[in-house]
């Protein structure tokens, strides 16, 4: 009778995931669209190399006034290749992350010359394709594709300019960052896919000869403007590159520290009497003002300060932080969310398969920054405290990140490998050497667990970071050797109470993983919100271990460690809380194996419980309850709708990612030699280790649940060696401990 019930309550799980594919698949209006607002001008004005300090000490500025209007955030400048002008503004014109060509910036018209050639004449060489009298074009386009096949993104360059000829719109572009050579960088963001912009004037006559100035000129303001009432009435989408800022920077290492500040104070007024003008124009009520820094200052480069400030205006976008679905963390937004909300903004359809999202705004600042009730100023300072916060505290863990993390990974590959050949060379040892290296063993399954409580201290220095690490660290090792006896209970205490760590952060909203450096970073822009791949593998792998100690400890605690794991697939499939369909796939294939591993009847009811926990979260994904989905809502509507072409290109790109990471990343040692100690000891053991795996028989399963888990987060992730590394961390570490104390058992004090 009980497996007739439990029998049945599968087959009703895989017939609700049945009828909910149906459902979808018979009706993809279910699946939701974003819509634009309402048709107008969007005004595009780039001050490339802009710093937010320069927007902390300018007053009274039409730069400010605008940010008060509107609202004002921090840029991922992130593109398909390094940060340099080229691949910033095609990624920004294509609405992915692209790469540029290396003569990108030249830009002319039509009727142009360029080495002694028409422009039009250079441009039907290469495209055959014919320019329109009066438009720009980009000689580069044909190059640009051509490095843009390997990513499958050669259809997203110009992807704004496409939009905009396929909806009989006009787009313009006026100004240039010229120095002795064309640089005209702003053509990649107004250009179409055929390298072609409808309108505008990019020629030197908007600049005037000053020899005082960095490169000899510098833009005239009144000269743009009058460019800019031009093409206003017929282009509906107008980029304006200031070009002064990059004129400054072109020559920041020749300059005086003083006279690079004084020239970039010269610029920015100079930035200042155009959108003055633009500001007084413009009818915030119908149309949108954006002001973009593409790229940091060299300076914010070196200091790991990658983010830039934007700031937009326009209807829909009340004073506040900009915020968009991509990241969904106020005051940050992508470089790539531009597209879409310029299409979006003008009524146009967005094509499928952009990554961003729509740019608007929330009032509510952060507890410790709220200023409500004060005057329009005193908000808006506000607001910028708390982006030079954010700003700062993300810098330190960008810099932080990567030595701690390679200190980490190698300290664990050290100590694993000396504890590996200490078990497999001598078949006794004195117990203060088992001691010691079972101490380290506690000591580095301890290190997640204190990268994760770092961000509480603020450490704005890499050796501060590292010494607070060990100093937690090794607290937690000492605390648990000195309360716990047992060495798998010591192992499963730890494990409790990091994985208990990351799922409550989840639901708190992930304040500590924004800003571990085992979580994600808002510079690199891999991820900005829910749980990362490295805590995703923690998190599968301390629950498994973790819960395997608790059934040996409490046999009866079976429902509990069930619930847990329904729980932590939960946090990894919510779009709200964890986001992470590699680590759900991970958990769903793993978590069964470790609670039911010999035991049908427990393998049945889990399977039952974890489908219908699928549907659940299917559901969530493709309908949220706040109407924007995260990356897993995307991919999944994607695959509805029957974009294999989109889903091909994103297995692609989790494959590239894998490979590089396979063949160059620290992570890819760490898998391998706790994967390698996992199978030799437990599945090849000698007659030692046999007595081991028979005196903990839970063991086997343990560590094959986690050798399976890791492998499934390798396939099932784009960056799969480092979940799998670090999912496979804890039961490495369990059983060559366990393996030290019997050895210790057989040698002397």
């Amino acid at each position: 009778m009980n497996r007739e019930k439990r029998e049945q309550a599968f087959r009703t799980a895989i017939a609700l995931l049945s009828f909910l594919w149906l459902v979808l698949v018979l009706c993809p209006q279910c699946l939701g669209a974003e819509g634009g607002e309402s048709s107008g001008r969007v005004t595009l004005v780039i001050i490339n190399r802009l710093c937010l300090e320069d927007l902390m000490a300018v007053e009274g500025s039409s730069l400010r006034a605008l940010a008060a209007q509107g609202g004002i955030g921090l840029m991922n400048t992130r593109t398909g290749g390094g940060l340099t002008p080229e691949n910033a503004y095609t990624t920004i014109g294509g609405g992915v992350r692209l790469v540029g060509g290396a003569a990108a910036k030249t830009a002319l018209p039509v009727h142009g010359v360029y080495r002694g050639e028409k422009a039009g004449d250079i441009y039907r060489r290469c495209t055959g394709l014919e320019s329109p009298p009066g438009s720009i074009v980009v000689l580069d386009i044909e190059n640009i594709k051509t490095n843009n096949l390997a990513s499958a993104n050669t259809q997203r360059v110009g992807v704004i300019g496409e939009a905009l000829r396929k909806g009989k719109q006009g787009a313009a572009l006026i100004g240039n960052a010229d120095t002795h050579e064309y640089q005209r960088w702003a053509a990649l963001i107004a250009m179409d896919s055929r390298g072609q912009i409808p309108m505008g004037n990019v020629e030197p006559e908007l600049n005037r000869l000053d020899p005082g100035f960095p490169t000899g000129r510098r833009t005239d303001a009144a000269a743009l403007w009058r460019e800019y009432l031009k093409v206003r009435p017929q282009a509906s989408f107008i980029v304006v590159d200031l070009g002064d800022m990059d004129r400054v920077e072109e020559e920041r290492r020749q300059l005086a520290r003083s006279r690079y500040l004084y020239f970039r104070q010269a610029a920015l007024k100079t930035a200042d009497e155009f959108l003055g003008e633009l500001i007084e124009t413009a009818d915030l009520n119908t149309e949108w003002v954006l002001i973009v820094s593409p790229l940091p200052t060299g300076e914010d480069i070196a200091r790991g300060r990658l983010l830039t400030p934007i700031i937009a205006a326009g209807p829909g976008l009340t004073p506040g932080l900009l915020v968009s679905g991509t990241t969904r963390r106020p005051g940050v937004v992508a470089n790539y969310d531009i597209a879409p909300s310029v299409l979006s903004w003008l009524d146009l359809p967005t094509p499928g398969g952009l990554p961003g999202a729509l740019l608007t705004t929330g009032s509510e600042l952060p507890r410790g920054f709220s200023n409500s009730g004060a005057g329009t100023d005193e908000l808006l300072e506000a607001r910028l405290s708390y982006l030079e916060d954010l700003l700062t505290r993300s810098a330190a863990t960008y810099r932080q990140r990567s030595p701690l993390l390679k200190t980490f990974v190698t300290l664990e590959i050290i100590i694993y490998l000396t504890a590996f050949a200490l078990v497999v060379v001598y078949p006794s040892l004195p117990r203060g050497w088992t001691g010691f290296m079972g101490f380290l063993l506690l000591f580095i399954a301890s290190i997640p667990l204190a990268l994760l409580i770092l961000p509480i201290l603020r450490p704005m220095t890499t050796l501060i970071a590292l010494f607070y690490t060990l100093v937690i660290a090794v607290s937690f090792t000492l605390l648990t050797v000195g309360l716990i006896p047992k060495t798998e209970h010591r192992f499963g205490f730890i494990c409790a109470l990091t994985a208990l760590g990351i799922a409550a952060d989840a639901f708190l909203g992930g304040s500590l993983i924004k800003y571990s450096p085992l979580g994600y970073d808002v510079m690199l822009g891999a991820r900005f919100y829910g749980i990362g791949n490295e805590y995703m593998g923690i998190l599968v792998g301390a629950s498994i271990l973790a819960a395997s100690a608790v059934r040996v400890r409490w046999p009866k605690a079976g429902p509990i460690v069930l619930l847990w794991f329904l729980l932590v697939i939960f946090i990894f499939g919510s779009p709200t809380l964890g986001a992470n369909a590699g680590g759900t796939i991970t958990a769903l294939i793993s978590f069964p194996l470790a609670y039911g591993i010999g035991r049908r009847r427990g393998r049945w009811a889990a399977a039952g419980l974890l489908l219908a926990l699928l549907a659940v979260l299917l559901l969530l994904n493709l309908f949220p309850a706040s109407g924007v989905g995260s990356h897993v809502t995307r991919a999944l509507r994607t695959a509805l709708q029957g974009n294999w072409a989109e889903i091909k290109a994103i297995a692609q790109r989790k494959l590239a990612m894998n490979w590089r990471l396979m063949r160059y990343s620290i992570w890819s040692k760490g898998l391998l030699v706790a994967l390698g100690i996992m199978g030799v000891l437990v599945y090849r053991p000698t007659s030692g280790v046999k007595g081991i795996i028979e005196e903990h028989p839970s063991l086997r399963g343990t560590v094959f649940s986690t050798i399976v888990g890791s492998l499934v987060a390798l396939i099932f992730n784009d960056s799969g060696v480092v979940a799998g590394g670090t999912t496979s961390i804890y039961a490495a570490g369990l059983v060559l401990s366990l393996i030290l104390e019997q050895r210790g058992r057989n040698g002397v004090v």
